[in-house]
C-alpha cells in the first residue's frame, strides 16, 4: 500500500476512531489533560466560552452546509472515477486527473474535520455519531477509487513513469505521491484483490471504534476523568488508591473482552501484512514512512538496556514521599510540590511566548494567530472529550482542542499543540498539498521540541532552588512518560504482535503477564506490581491506532537535540525543517536537521540528559 494511501486510512482511523489525546498518550503524568475545576481561575459560570472556543463558521457555516457539501463531495467522486482506466493514458490525463483527486482529497480533509471537531464538543451525541458514520460511507467509496487509479499508476513501465515525471507541472506537484505509490509495488495485489481490500475498509476499524465507545459511553465510574487527574496526583495516599480503583476497575471487570478486541486488532494487521506480502505487521506500519525496522528495535534496544537512571529516579520518588514502595497511584503525585497553584490561561499564553522566543518573530506571529483568531477550543464544558490534540484542515487553519487546568502541566499541553499547529501552519505556507502533510513522525519532534524549549526556559529562569527543582521533577516526568514509558508501550505492542505472527494465543493472561513483566523491568526494583496495574494495557487507546507509540520516543530523542542546538546555534535550521513538511521522508528530513535516528546518538543523548537531571534533582534536594 502506498504511503500515501495508508496515510490516508491511518488518518481516516485517528478521525472515526481512536484519536490523539494528550491525556492517553501518557497514561501517566496527567496534571494536563483534563480540565482542573479546583485550581481554576474563574468559576465556570464567568468564563465567557465563546472568547475560548472553536471558530468553526469558518469550515461550515452550519450542519446543513456540511450535509449540501457532502453531497457535492459524492457527486463529485463522479468525475475522478471517469478516469479509471483513463489516468495514465497521457500526461494531460495524469495531470488533469490527479487535480481532480487533489480537490477531492481537500474537500474530503475538511467534511472529515467538521465532523470530528463536532463530535468532540457533543460526545453523547447520535447526530454527529451518525455523521460521521455518513462520511465513511463516502470514504469507502473513495478508497476504492483512490486504489485503482493507484494500481494504474504501479503498472506504469518505469520508461513511461520517468516520461511524465520529466514534466515539471507534474513532478512539482505529484513525484512525491507517484514515486511513493511505485516504491511499494511489491505490495499491491490484482484489482480484484485491490477491490475486495478496499470494500473492507468499513469494518477495518470496528476493534478501535468498539473501544472507543467502551470507554466514552460505558465505562462507568464513580468518579469523572478531571476528578481522577486531580485525586491521582493528590498527596494524600487514600485519595489515589480510591480514584486508581474507580479508573482501573471496569477495565479489569471487562478484561476478557478488551483482550478480544485488542487481539482482534493484532489479528486484522497480520492478515493484511500477511496479504500484501509484508515479512511482520512492524514492517508493514514503518513501511509507510520509509523507516527501517532497525530504528524501532534499535530504540527498544537501547532504551531498555539503559533503565539505571529511571530506577534511580523511582527509588528517589520512594525516598522523598516515604513511600514502603512505588505502586502505579504513586507515580504522578509531585516529588517537588507546587510553586505555583494556579496559572491562568492569560498568563499561560505569556509563558508560551517566553519560551518559544527562541524561534524567532515568524514563529511567534503563528502562535499569536492562534490564540487571536480562535484556533483553540480552551476549557473543559459538558460532553466535551477530554484530553487534547491539533487537527489540521489544508485550506483553513489548524484547530487545538484542550481541557485547560490552569497548572504548568496544562501550559505544557497548549504549548505542545501550538507545535502541531504551527508545523502544519508552516508546512501549508511553504508546500503545496501532497507535499504539505507531515509524518506523525516528525510531527511528535515538532511539538515535542516545544515542551523541552518551555522546560529548558523554566529551569534557566527560576528565582529560587525549590523552583527549580519543581521545574527539573517535570522535565524528567516529560522524558519518563515520553520516552521510556512510550518505548515499553512500543516493546508490548512488538511482543503482542509476534505472538499472533507466531501462532500463538493471545488473551488476558498473555497480556497481563507481559505487561507486569514491563512495568517491573522499566521501573526497577521499587516498583510494585499490583493486580490492577496488570490490566493497564486495556488503557491505552493507542494500541488500536497500530505501531504510533513509539514514534513518541523517537520525537522525545529529536526533540531535545533539536533544542539545545537552537539554544545554541538559532533557529534557522529547524524552522527549514519545518517548512519542508512532508516533502521527503522522515528520516531523510530529520537528517537535514542534523538528527539521525539510523544511529543511537539522539537516544543517548536523551538519556544522559535525564541522568542528569536526576543527579541535579537529588542535589538540591538534599540541601532542603
Amino acid at each position: 500500500m502506498g504511503r500515501k494511501l495508508l496515510k490516508l486510512l491511518i488518518v481516516f482511523l485517528l478521525l472515526f476512531g481512536i484519536y490523539t489525546t494528550r491525556q492517553d498518550i501518557y497514561s501517566t503524568y496527567s496534571t494536563a489533560f483534563a480540565q482542573n475545576e479546583k485550581d481554576e481561575e474563574k468559576p465556570k459560570k464567568e468564563i465567557d466560552y465563546s472568547k475560548y472556543c472553536w471558530n468553526l463558521y469558518t469550515l461550515y457555516k452550519n450542519d446543513d452546509a456540511w450535509i449540501k457539501d457532502l453531497k457535492k463531495f459524492n457527486k463529485d467522486m463522479n468525475e475522478l472515477e471517469n478516469y479509471i482506466g483513463k489516468l495514465t493514458k497521457s500526461k494531460t490525463h495524469l495531470y488533469l486527473g490527479m487535480g481532480i483527486k487533489e480537490k477531492l482529497d481537500i474537500k474530503l480533509n475538511s467534511l472529515s474535520a467538521y465532523a470530528k471537531l463536532k463530535k468532540d464538543l457533543n460526545k453523547s451525541s447520535y447526530e454527529y455519531l451518525n455523521m460521521t458514520e455518513e462520511i465513511k460511507k463516502s470514504y469507502s467509496r473513495y478508497m476504492n477509487i483512490t486504489s485503482q487509479l493507484e494500481l494504474e499508476i504501479l503498472k506504469l513501465s518505469d520508461k513511461d513513469c520517468n516520461k511524465y515525471l520529466s514534466d515539471k507541472k507534474i513532478n512539482n506537484k505529484y513525484g512525491m505521491y507517484i514515486k511513493d505509490i511505485r516504491r511499494n509495488k511489491k505490495h499491491y495485489l490484482d484489482d480484484k484483490s485491490e477491490t475486495i481490500l478496499s470494500n473492507m475498509s468499513s469494518i477495518n476499524g470496528l476493534p478501535s471504534n468498539v473501544y472507543d465507545l467502551f470507554r466514552n459511553m460505558d465505562k462507568k465510574s464513580d468518579i469523572t476523568p478531571a476528578e481522577y487527574e486531580n485525586a491521582i496526583q493528590d498527596y494524600s495516599r487514600e485519595k489515589r488508591v480510591e480514584a486508581y480503583k474507580n479508573e482501573f476497575i471496569p477495565y479489569n471487570d471487562n478484561i476478557n473482552t478488551l483482550a478480544g478486541l485488542l487481539s482482534g486488532q493484532v489479528n486484522k494487521n497480520v492478515f493484511y501484512s500477511s496479504v500484501r506480502n509484508y515479512d511482520s505487521s512492524l514492517q508493514m506500519y514503518l513501511d509507510s514512512d520509509n523507516i527501517d525496522e532497525k530504528v524501532y528495535k534499535g530504540l527498544i534496544k537501547t532504551v531498555s538496556n539503559n533503565t539505571d537512571s529511571l530506577h534511580k529516579y523511582i527509588s528517589l520518588r520512594k525516598k522523598v514521599l516515604n513511600l514502603d514502595k512505588v505502586y502505579y497511584y504513586d507515580m504522578f503525585v509531585p516529588i517537588v510540590s507546587e510553586c505555583e497553584e494556579v496559572v491562568s490561561y492569560d498568563k499561560a499564553q505569556g509563558m508560551v511566548y517566553s519560551a518559544l522566543a527562541p524561534l524567532g518573530d515568524a514563529y511567534g506571529s503563528i502562535i499569536y494567530k492562534a490564540f487571536n483568531e480562535r484556533w483553540i477550543d480552551v476549557y473543559s464544558k459538558e460532553n466535551k472529550v477530554s484530553g487534547g490534540y491539533c487537527l489540521s484542515v489544508y485550506d483553513n487553519h489548524p484547530y487545538v482542542l484542550l481541557n485547560y487546568n490552569s497548572s504548568i502541566g496544562g501550559v505544557s499541553t497548549l504549548i505542545h499543540e501550538l507545535g502541531h499547529a504551527s508545523y502544519e501552519y508552516l508546512s501549508t505556507k511553504n508546500q503545496n498539498f501532497y507535499n504539505s502533510s507531515p509524518s506523525i513522525f516528525t510531527h511528535e519532534v515538532a511539538s515535542t521540541t516545544n515542551e523541552v524549549l518551555l522546560y529548558e526556559n523554566l529551569i534557566k529562569n527560576a528565582t529560587n532552588n525549590k523552583e527549580k527543582a519543581y521545574y527539573i521533577s517535570m522535565y524528567l516526568d516529560f522524558i519518563k512518560n515520553t520516552l521510556y514509558t512510550q518505548t515499553m508501550y512500543a516493546e508490548f505492542e512488538d511482543y503482542i504482535h509476534e505472538t499472533v505472527e507466531n501462532n500463538k494465543q493471545l488473551n488476558a493472561l498473555v497480556l497481563n503477564d507481559k505487561w507486569s513483566m514491563l512495568l517491573k523491568k522499566y521501573y526497577g526494583e521499587d516498583f510494585e506490581v499490583d493486580p490492577l496495574s496488570m490490566v493497564g494495557w486495556a488503557r491505552i487507546p493507542h494500541f488500536y491506532n497500530s505501531f504510533y507509540v513509539y514514534k513518541y520516543a523517537t520525537g522525545c530523542c529529536s526533540a531535545v537535540s533539536c533544542a539545545q542546538d537552537i539554544l545554541k546555534n538559532g533557529p534557522d535550521n529547524y524552522l527549514n525543517f519545518l517548512k519542508k513538511g512532508g516533502s521527503d521522508y522522515p528520516l531523510n528530513l530529520l537528517k537535514s536537521n542534523n538528527v539521525d535516528l539510523n544511529s543511537q546518538k539522539p537516544i543517548k543523548k536523551t538519556i544522559d540528559k535525564f541522568d542528569e537531571l536526576v543527579n541535579e534533582l537529588e542535589k538540591l534536594l538534599a540541601e532542603k
